[in-house]
C-alpha cells in the first residue's frame, strides 16, 4: 500500500518516454513502413490496440486495424473524418453523435467498425494554419490519427494525453514522407525567445493566461502577445499544436510538460 503513490509518477515517466522516443524515431524514418511500426509500437505501449492514420479527404496514410474493418464510400460518409474536420481538440468516438449531424451513412460507417472488432477509440484532428505569416490565417483540417481499441476493452485513460502528442507527431511525419511538406533544415527551423518558451512550457502544464501571467510577473495581455507570436512562429493555430510543435522540434522536453 505505501508503494501505491510511487506509481503515478513512474507510469507519467513511462508516457514522457514513449512520447521522446516515438518523436526521434518520427524524426528519423525514411519510409512509410519505418513510421508505421514506430507508430504502432507507440501506440501500443500507451495502451491502445489500433491505429489508423488519415488525410483530409478520407485516404488512409497508415493504419494498423482489424482485417474486416473498411474505409467510408466517401468522406461525408465518415463520421469520424466529419467530426474531425469540426474539431480542435482531440474527441472520443462516444461523442461522435454530438459533433456531427448523424446521417444513415454515418452510422453505417460506425456500426461497420464495431462489426469489424473496433471498440472505444479517441481521434486527434490535425488543422493547419493558412495565409501570410502574420496575418493570423484561418485553419484549413489536414486530417487526423485514431488509437482504438478491441471491442469490448476499456481506454487507457491515463494515455490519452501522451496519444494526443504521439498522433500529431506521426500526422507532421507522415506529411513529410508523402512529400506534402519538405523536411525541415536544422537552419531554417523557427525558434522561440526565452520569454515565449516560458509561456508556452507553462502552457503546456495546462497555465491559463492569468496564471502565467502571475508566475512571470507580466501582464495577461502580455502573455496572450507571447504565445500568439510562438504559433506564428510556427505556423500552427491552436495552442495544443503549438506545444505539440516544440516538442516535435526539441524546444521543450516531455519533461517540461509533466512537471
Amino acid at each position: 500500500m505505501r508503494e501505491a503513490p510511487q506509481m503515478i509518477p513512474a507510469l507519467a515517466d513511462m508516457r514522457g518516454r514513449v512520447v521522446q522516443e516515438f518523436s526521434r524515431a518520427a524524426r528519423a524514418v525514411v519510409g512509410p513502413s519505418l513510421l508505421r511500426a514506430a507508430l504502432c509500437d507507440a501506440a501500443r505501449a500507451l495502451g491502445f490496440h489500433h491505429v489508423l492514420l488519415q488525410g483530409a479527404c478520407g485516404a488512409v496514410w497508415l493504419a494498423d486495424m482489424p482485417p474486416t474493418w473498411r474505409i467510408a464510400r466517401s468522406p461525408d460518409e465518415d463520421a469520424v473524418l466529419t467530426a474531425a474536420a469540426q474539431s480542435l481538440v482531440p474527441f472520443l468516438w462516444s461523442d461522435i453523435a454530438r459533433l456531427v449531424t448523424p446521417t444513415a451513412g454515418r452510422r453505417d460507417f460506425l456500426e461497420g467498425a464495431v462489426a469489424a472488432g473496433v471498440g472505444a477509440a479517441m481521434t486527434v484532428p490535425v488543422h493547419r494554419t493558412c495565409g501570410p505569416e502574420g496575418s493570423g490565417g484561418y485553419s484549413v483540417f489536414a486530417g487526423c490519427c485514431t488509437f482504438a481499441m478491441k471491442n469490448g476493452a476499456c481506454l487507457p485513460l491515463e494515455g490519452l494525453a501522451a496519444a494526443h502528442h504521439v498522433g500529431a507527431l506521426a500526422f507532421d511525419a507522415a506529411e513529410r514522407l508523402c512529400g506534402k511538406v519538405p523536411a525541415p533544415a536544422p537552419a531554417a527551423m523557427p525558434s522561440l525567445t526565452p520569454r515565449q518558451r516560458d509561456c508556452v512550457v507553462l502552457v503546456a502544464q495546462g497555465k491559463s493566461d492569468w496564471e502565467i501571467g502571475q508566475l512571470l510577473g507580466i501582464s495577461e495581455s502580455t502573455v496572450h502577445k507571447h504565445i500568439e507570436d510562438a504559433k506564428r512562429r510556427f505556423g500552427v493555430s491552436t495552442r495544443i499544436q503549438l506545444v505539440v510543435r516544440s516538442l516535435f522540434d526539441a524546444r521543450l522536453t516531455f519533461a517540461d510538460v509533466m512537471k
